[in-house]
């Protein structure tokens, strides 16, 4: 190994001879240079003499050229001129003549170097004198003889030899130039090449020279700087090391003077390089015992006493220059060189006062957890990925009866008796919910059952897992939280065993009502039944007690029955077995039906009612329904106002929406009570009168208004009456009706026809209401002129008819129905304001009713006309089929009394069987019958072609669904139900199908 004095004699004798080689090159690499600039000059100046010969042989070959041009223009002027004899024609020839000599003077100049060109020029100078003289002469000649004399000397020919011997002469000349032309420039190319071959070649050797110069130049330049760097890059690694590292770094020299601090050494101790410098490190490095306070052997003392590696205890104190204090924890070490020699000591330290703070903190938050997780109800386990526990929590514990283990996950489901839930089969130990977590699974919701010693009774856990994973997703275990559901089990259960016995007993409540409604209904309805035979005193006079008496069993008879009624309709609403089977509903027939109805009511208590309706007005609900909202709201209306009231029925189209009013001038309600009238079983007191009703009828008309997607208002005030109002949507504007006719549905039977004339729509709209639910075939005609041709048509069994009627009076009609044979024995009963009926009868009239015209009069006129026509009786018996004694024998006695004659089954195989001996005229069917049930008995006789068309009303008391409904309205003529006011509509609709005995003999 060289010294540092060797090394750098070596280096200078290397440096002087490597100067002797450089220089040596460019000496040589200029003389090269040299040399090629003297035979660059040299090629250089050939290279131009060749050029200017160039030049010179394009200036002769230039003159050439326009030699011949200036003859061709001295020849052309003379043409010109020839042919027109015009001055201005020759001006092209005196100017070629000018220059013609001036041309030929400069080739002799140009040439005079080449005596072959001046032998030719002295040939041409003749040739073109005389070309010249020829073109001047043929010029005299036309100016002095004129063109023939001219043409004449042309046509000669002479000067078109001397012009091609001049042509000839100069393309010699112009051959040898151009031959001279190439030599030159031939020796121009050679001497640009030798140029270039010199400058090349010597421009390489000097390349190659200093390039081999500057290679050794930059190998030894290299060298030396590679050694600098690296001796640099040694210095300034250490240095940026000590500095940029994150621990502090003093270093001392052998007196424990500081010779180096790094930047977080001077931060921490408050000592900058320059005041630290040659400092003690007992001054600079002030460490004291963080519990005594007391000073701290500095650490750089005890390595030179030791001469090793030395480290601080814990609880160490860095006092700051600048008064803060830091925890540290350091180490020191002795600077040696290899010859174990001391240079120092170095010491590294680290502020660890906020390592001490987190520790302080992960030791508090970790107490803190443990805290949490003993105290809460839930039982927490965390194992790692081998399945050893690293938490096990007290709630845990509690739960599961034991603790912590050291099993293993396999014997696990063994260890803590660990089962599915049906407490039976052992859970698998690898499905367990701490094993899946542990694999990287998610766990919700698992449910198990734990019995053991410590549990001897189970219990049933419900738990929920999720693997533990580091932030690189690595797996590292997996934790499991759990509780214990014992308890909501248990309850659970007992909840879902009260749902099923709920449903069990709404089934049964449902059972109980479909069946009590039944029985309570058969009993009122012979109830009801008897005292309406009692009442018409068909079986002996009654006294006025006895009378009484009879009243107020009917009374409370229909109270009750309608109350049954109520109280199923409520209870088949709020179960929810209230069904809506919508259709197009025109909400003029429906007032005019509803009115005609209550219409009795209202005059009980001398109140008129009103309606005010577009006729073509739909909407979309359940017809009977919507009657019955229609009808509960106007029944309350007519309860609650005092006599002489007007009550009124109102539809308007409000946008998409038909709004339906019923308005009344009643007392009112008081507000605090209008939205308690909605309750049920809740009546409205009304101040010195006795309360009606049962309080079911608004209650159960809210929610069919609910039912059809609307909610019903009440805008009232006292003393200012009363308005209750819904809103449906608006179906569409259906099209008027017909100009003619409007049919009813057709009864089975020949039912009797009547034919309505009126040409206002409501009234005949109301007449025909009148007698279609009555069980008459109506026809409606609202033009008068066409009246006659419509009744002969159709022949309708009796006629009504209007008097003031547009374009055509009534009594016109009449007459014109009366004298036409085809329609004249048709009865005619006159409907109108007009109280003339002496008129009426003395023109034709079987009957004369002056508006307003009850629905009692009306059919009684009509039954009058129809046994003015006679009949022919029945030569078969009505089949009453009912199960209930009292029942059959009231239908009986009703049927009897009107002179029909009735048999009776009270059974389905009776009715069967009666059937089948003999086929009745009409049969009046229960459904719910012994043995075989009226369903069963309508499907069979529809499906037989014998009894096909047999005639069947239904009666019953049986809560049908709108299927068994739908069923019965299209294999039965007429359905009347028990809970209702039956008698009446049945004894109407039964002589609109069978004529009666009675009729026979009047």
């Amino acid at each position: 190994m060289l010294s540092p004095k060797n090394w750098q004699g070596s280096g200078k004798m290397k440096w002087k001879m490597g100067n002797r080689v450089v220089l040596a090159g460019f000496a040589v690499a200029t003389a090269i240079l040299l040399f090629v600039g003297w035979q660059s000059y040299r090629n250089t100046a050939r290279f131009a003499e060749a050029s200017e010969w160039r030049k010179h042989t394009y200036e002769v070959l230039r003159n050439l050229d326009e030699t011949v041009a200036r003859l061709v223009d001295a020849e052309t002027g003379q043409r010109g001129y020839l042919l027109t004899g015009e001055e201005s024609y020759l001006e092209p020839y005196r100017a070629a003549i000018k220059n013609i000599d001036w041309q030929i003077g400069d080739l002799k100049s140009l040439t005079s170097d080449n005596p072959n060109q001046q032998k030719r020029i002295h040939i041409l100078v003749p040739l073109v004198e005389k070309k010249l003289a020829e073109l001047q002469r043929t010029i005299d000649l036309r100016k002095n003889e004129g063109l023939a004399a001219a043409n004449r000397a042309v046509l000669e020919g002479s000067g078109k030899r001397w012009m091609d011997q001049i042509r000839a002469v100069i393309a010699e000349m112009k051959n040898e130039e151009e031959d001279l032309l190439k030599l030159r420039t031939q020796k121009a190319y050679e001497s640009v090449a030798m140029s270039v071959r010199t400058i090349l070649t010597g421009t390489l050797l000097s390349i190659s020279l200093l390039v081999l110069c500057f290679g050794l130049l930059h190998r030894e330049l290299s060298e030396r700087k590679n050694v600098q760097e690296a001796l640099a890059k040694s210095e300034k690694w250490f240095s940026t090391t000590l500095a940029s590292i994150g621990d502090a770094v003093i270093a001392t020299d052998m007196n424990g003077g500081v010779t180096f601090m790094n930047s977080v050494a001077q931060s921490l101790t408050g000592w900058s390089q320059s005041e630290a410098a040659g400092k003690s490190m007992d001054l600079v490095f002030d460490i004291v015992n963080k519990e005594t306070r007391r000073p701290v052997e500095n650490p750089v003392k005890k390595v030179f006493r030791e001469r090793k590696v030395v480290g601080l205890a814990d609880h160490t104190l860095l006092l700051s220059k600048k008064g803060r204090e830091f925890d540290i924890e350091d180490s020191a070490a002795p600077i040696l060189t290899d010859t174990g020699e001391g240079l120092g000591v170095v010491l590294v330290f680290r502020n660890i006062t906020e390592k001490k703070l987190a520790d302080e903190e992960t030791k508090r938050q970790k107490e803190l957890l443990q805290l949490i997780l003993e105290s809460i109800a839930d039982g927490v386990v965390v194992a790692d990925s081998n399945g050893k526990f690293l938490l096990f929590n007290a709630a845990a514990e509690r739960f599961l009866g034991v603790g912590a283990t050291e099993a293993t996950p396999d014997k696990w489901s063994d260890q803590y008796g660990v089962y599915l839930p049906d407490t039976v089969t052992q859970y698998p130990p690898g499905q367990l919910p701490l094993v899946r977590a542990i694999r990287g699974e998610n766990v919700d919701a698992v449910e198990l059952f734990i019995r053991n010693p410590r549990v001897p009774e189970g219990r049933l856990l419900n738990i929920n897992g999720r693997p533990l994973k580091r932030a690189d997703g690595a797996l590292q275990g997996g934790v499991v939280v759990f509780h214990d559901i014992t308890l909501q089990k248990r309850a659970q259960e007992a909840l879902l065993q009260a749902k099923e016995e709920a449903v069990r007993a709404s089934k049964f409540k449902d059972q109980f009502l479909s069946t009590m409604s039944h029985e309570l209904r058969t009993p009122l309805n012979a109830v009801l039944g008897f005292s309406d035979l009692l009442a018409d005193e068909r079986y002996g006079t009654l006294n006025d007690r006895q009378r009484r008496y009879v009243t107020h069993i009917h009374t409370g008879g229909t109270h009750l029955l309608k109350l049954i009624t109520d109280i199923l309709d409520l209870s088949k609403i709020e179960a929810g077995r209230m069904e809506i089977v919508c259709e197009d509903v025109s909400i003029a027939s429906a007032f005019v039906e509803v009115l005609s109805t209550l219409q009795p009511l209202a005059e009980k208590k001398s109140q008129t009612l009103h309606q005010q309706v577009a006729r073509n007005l739909c909407v979309r609900a359940d017809a009977t329904r919507f009657k019955q909202i229609l009808m509960n709201l106007i029944g309350n209306a007519i309860k609650f106002t005092p006599e002489t009231g007007q009550i009124k029925l109102v539809a308007r189209q409000a946008g998409g929406q038909v709004r339906l009013e019923v308005r009344d001038n009643g007392p009112g309600i008081a507000p605090e009570e209008q939205q308690r009238i909605f309750e049920a079983f809740y009546r409205l007191a009304q101040t010195g009168n006795a309360t009606e009703g049962t309080g079911l009828g608004l209650a159960i008309t809210v929610r069919l208004v609910e039912l059809h997607g609307s909610k019903l208002h009440i805008e009232s005030k006292p003393g200012e009456g009363t308005c209750f109002y819904f809103s449906l949507p608006l179906l569409a504007i259906a099209p008027d009706e017909p100009a003619q006719t409007t049919v009813a549905t057709p009864r089975a039977g020949k039912t009797p026809r009547i034919l309505v004339i009126e040409d206002n729509p409501a009234t005949g709209q109301l007449i025909q209401s009148q007698l279609t639910s009555s069980g008459y075939e109506t026809l409606r005609c609202d033009q008068p002129e066409l009246a006659t041709e419509m009744a002969a048509e159709h022949q309708p069994d009796a006629i009504t008819l209007d008097l003031l009627m547009q374009p055509l009076h009534g009594l016109e009609v009449l007459l014109q129905l009366k004298n036409d044979p085809r329609t004249s024995k048709i009865p005619v009963i006159v409907v109108t304001i007009v109280d003339q009926p002496g008129v009426g009868t003395a023109l034709g009239a079987d009957e004369y009713l002056v508006k307003p015209v009850n629905k009692a009069t009306l059919l009684a006129a009509v039954e009058r006309c129809l046994r003015s026509r006679g009949g022919a009786a029945p030569t078969r018996a009505i089949l009453v089929v009912e199960d209930d004694a009292s029942t059959r024998e009231m239908i009986e006695e009703l049927l009897t009394a009107r002179g029909y004659l009735v048999i009776t089954a009270a059974d389905g195989a009776q009715a069967r069987a009666r059937v089948a001996h003999a086929l009745p005229e009409l049969v009046i069917l229960d459904l719910v019958l012994p043995k075989m049930s009226g369903f069963e008995l309508l499907a069979e006789w529809r499906g037989s072609p014998r009894t096909a068309d047999l005639p069947v009303f239904v009666l019953t008391s049986k809560d049908l669904t709108k299927e068994e409904e739908k069923y019965i309205h299209a294999h039965a003529e007429s359905l009347f139900r028990k809970q209702n006011s039956w008698r009446e509509p049945l004894i109407k609709q039964l002589e609109r199908v069978v004529t009666s005995l009675s009729l026979e003999n009047a």
